[in-house]
């Protein structure tokens, strides 16, 4: 059985895994029962690649089922003033006025005074006087520990770019704009990492010594990671001409950089020895640790230096094989990171290259050996370099090829001309890096020294900067560009790779000629009935069968002790200033209502509840498209199986509509628009009455964003919840002129408790037993407001008052008839 096969396996079940949930340790059992189905195979002379094959991919389907959602447990409103304290866990960057950190959080004070807190945030900060009288620019240090002041903020979009979910992937839950710093301690954090950082802001400092602007800040972006820097006016450049992911160190930048010193060191040492690898593998993880070694860098160093053992083992047709190994281990690991963006677009850029790498060696020979540019003295060195371009130019082809679609589709932009543009750039890039990296090395040296070759690298800087300024930049909406296209993609790319071995294969198959017979002669001439069988055999084949009994009755028993309790669950998630309610019927039905204002507010809320194998949601509501209602939904569609989604009037300029819309379709969801009148029988005794927003052009359906709210009405039996979203005055005055029932035993506040809402007519006429707000803690609104209160405590009494800035999460239970209540604190 191949290493490919088996990777390919592994790799397989684990995205399954993400998609889909079941109960882990049945699945466990399954995975471990081929372990003995692959030993009697064995015993039967057949191969047990089947059932190791199996086994992988039941082991990677596993995975994701009992690793959880990532915590990210720093709750941040809209904006709100707060006290930070921890550790800056990342080298600092200047930017063009403050500098910019990222903070693993270790307290927090909101106002009320300090707790601890857990979580990252991005941080842009102004050092204090004392700091910058003390330490050279940037000021800040990796390890440092800090007290912070100023205004924590919620990441928004950029334009089309879902902003807020890619810092969520790199457990980044806010962005802190300080107003006042302050240096508790210094020189935490891993050892020898501030080292690292120390040579790269040297290296930083010397290239903007050596390089003129805006030479300097691309080579400092490229070869350092340090994009702060760049004007906002070449930054725009290189994203409409579809090569902004250049400026982004990932698996590209690695490859192209492993494909050059592999050729200079196979040149210069001679590739009769395996000892010239040590070169490239020397230079990508020098290179990774000057960038700041970033995730994607990262993990695209161990691939390339999985390729390189491959080629030093002698196997160089088993560079896709260990390939795919490397990126198998990695997410076995970490199953979260086959969902991160940087991983794709590193795992597909090797892929590329490692395609490649074998075909442009070839084509550098045949270049060599032409007929071409005459016999004179300089022939040779003109046909290498033609032969050192066109090799280039092809890998530059490969890793452009393998990584477009996903470009395309992250970023939600298609540039006509942005393939030949960075299959143009992608040349000059191994250049751009050496030659840059000797200029920055030589400055340490003497600054004059470092200006000298700061001209080599000027030149193909020049040329980038060149080529991105006078490109074309004429791109198209990305949005058409789904799954169905992605798979289409690589599924041609496959063929185009993989045909000429299949057509190979093919052929030498139909030179076999193989019964029926010589398939139940199983092990030549020995007889394996088991009358034969060895003690050994016998052994081998009762554990193997005793194995696989206890495994189904453990399944059966696991599965047996799982189900509804037959009573309905209606879960109010603490979420800080925003709504996020989960429904679960009696027979396990479940409807989600909102997803909080965080891009993980409803995924970690889940996870307290469900079970860890459990991804898969019946209904998610969506009440209206303001943030604190709709952003953590963008993570749950990515994360949960949901079968329908229901949605009001549509908000098309809410600023979070582009990436729900996306979200929506990458998941080919059609949403299923309501109106009052509708009804939704969850199951027999269940349903959902839809009160509002009224039908298009009835009185009443141009109102505002908060008043065009859905508002559902629960109904169990004898006992009803009124969900009212952010509904205002002017809505339920509407509500109370309309025929149907709004009278209800538990009532969800509306608008987090403001003035606005909550009227006492509407009060009086809903009658409720039981009042829920969800708000968050000290927020700057001044939720819930205190007039709404008292009304509430003259209706209800304070006991039957419930608030999740105080209660936490809170659950309301019921069996039709009674209800109860459980809070967390």
């Amino acid at each position: 059985m191949t290493l490919a096969l088996l990777a390919a396996a592994l790799l397989a079940g684990l995205p399954v895994g993400l998609r889909y949930s079941a109960d882990p340790l049945p699945v466990f059992l399954l995975a471990l029962a081929t372990v003995p189905v692959a030993l009697l195979l064995r015993i039967y002379g057949r191969s047990p690649g089947i059932a190791l094959v199996l086994g992988l991919f039941l082991l990677g389907f596993w995975r994701p089922q009992v690793s959880g959602l990532p915590e990210s447990p720093l709750t941040v409103q809209e904006q709100q003033e707060v006290s930070l304290s921890g550790r800056i866990v990342n080298d600092p960057e200047p930017t063009a006025r403050r500098v910019k950190l990222e903070l693993a959080v270790e307290s927090i004070d909101r106002g009320a005074g300090p707790f601890p807190q857990e979580g990252r945030a991005l941080v842009y900060a102004a050092p204090p006087p004392a700091l910058v009288a003390k330490r050279s620019y940037p000021y800040f240090r990796y390890g440092d520990q800090l007290n912070l002041t100023g205004s924590l903020q919620q990441p928004q979009p950029i334009g089309d770019f879902d902003y807020p979910a890619y810092l969520a992937s790199l457990d980044i839950q806010g962005i802190l704009w300080a107003s006042r710093s302050e240096l508790v301690a210094e020189g935490g954090g891993l050892p020898g990492l501030a080292q690292i950082y120390a040579v790269r802001r040297h290296l930083a400092r010397s290239l903007e010594s050596a390089l003129p602007e805006p030479q300097s800040s691309l080579s400092r972006a490229l070869l350092l990671g340090q994009r702060g820097q760049i004007t906002g006016d070449l930054a725009d450049r290189f994203r409409t001409t579809g090569t902004s992911h250049l400026l982004a160190i990932s698996g590209l930048h690695v490859g192209v950089l492993l494909l050059l010193t592999m050729g200079v060191a196979g040149e210069v040492l001679g590739r009769q020895r395996q000892i010239y690898l040590l070169l490239p593998l020397s230079a990508i993880w020098v290179y990774v640790a000057i960038s700041g070694l970033p995730p994607s860098a990262l993990r695209a160093a161990i691939m390339g230096s999985v390729l390189l053992a491959a080629i030093a083992l002698g196997r160089p047709r088993s560079l896709l094989p260990a390939l795919a190994l490397a990126a198998a281990l990695m997410t076995a690991w970490n199953p979260q990171v086959l969902t991160q963006v940087s991983f794709q677009l590193s795992f597909a850029a090797m892929a590329g290259i490692a395609v490649a790498l074998p075909l442009q060696a070839r084509l550098r020979e045949k270049m060599a050996t032409a007929r071409i540019f005459g016999r004179g003295w300089a022939s040779p060195l003109l046909r290498h370099i033609l032969g050192w371009t066109a090799a280039a130019l092809l890998v530059s082809l490969a890793a452009t090829l393998a990584t477009f679609p996903l470009v395309a589709f992250h970023f939600n932009r298609v540039p006509l001309f942005g393939i030949f543009v960075t299959l143009l750039a992608l040349p000059a890039l191994p250049f751009l890096l050496v030659s840059s990296l000797v200029s920055a090395g030589a400055g340490l040296i003497h600054p004059l020294l470092g200006q000298v070759f700061g001209w080599v690298a000027w030149l193909p800087l020049s040329y980038l900067l060149a080529l991105v300024s006078h490109g074309p930049d004429t791109t198209v909406s990305g949005t058409w560009i789904g799954k169905p296209f992605i798979w289409s993609w690589y599924l041609v790319l496959a063929g185009l790779v993989f045909l000429p071995e299949l057509t190979g294969r093919l052929r030498r198959l139909g030179d076999y000629r193989i019964s029926l017979r010589s398939w139940a002669k199983v092990g030549g001439t020995r007889n394996w009935s088991p009358g034969n069988w060895s003690p050994k055999d016998r052994a081998l084949g009762f554990a193997a069968g005793i194995l696989m009994l206890s495994s189904i009755g453990i399944i059966l028993l696991v599965r047996s002790s799982v189900g509804a309790d037959g009573l309905l669950h209606v879960h109010f998630f603490d979420v800080g200033q925003g709504d996020s309610i989960l429904i679960v019927t009696p027979n396990g039905r479940q409807v989600l209502v909102d997803g909080g204002p965080e891009a993980e507010s409803a995924t970690r809320a889940l996870s307290g509840v469900l079970s860890p194998m459990d991804r898969s949601l019946d209904l998610v509501a969506l009440t209206h498209l303001d943030a604190d209602h709709s952003r953590g939904l963008l993570q749950v569609l990515n994360r949960y199986r949901v079968d329908d989604v229901l949605v009001g009037r549509p908000d098309e300029d809410a600023a979070l509509y582009p990436q729900w819309r996306k979200a929506l379709e990458r998941q080919q969801i059609l949403p299923i628009r309501l109106f009052a009148g509708y009804r939704i029988q969850l199951e027999q005794d269940v349903s959902l009455e839809v009160l509002h927003p009224p039908g298009e052009g009835a009185p009443g359906s141009f109102l505002d964003a908060n008043n065009s709210g859905l508002v559902l009405r629960l109904v169990y039996r004898d006992v009803s919840i009124l969900l009212t979203a952010d509904i205002e005055a002017e809505a339920e005055r509407r509500l109370l002129d309309a025929s149907a029932t709004i009278k209800s035993d538990v009532l969800k506040i509306a608008h987090h408790g403001s003035k606005t809402s909550t009227t006492a007519p509407f009060l009086q006429k809903v009658q409720p037993s039981l009042a829920i707000i969800s708000v968050g803690a000290d927020n700057r609104f001044g939720h819930p407001h205190a007039e709404i209160v008292n009304r509430l405590q003259h209706t209800l009494g304070d006991r039957n008052i419930y608030r999740t800035d105080r209660n936490g999460d809170t659950e309301v239970i019921s069996d039709g008839t009674t209800l109860w209540v459980k809070t967390q604190r």
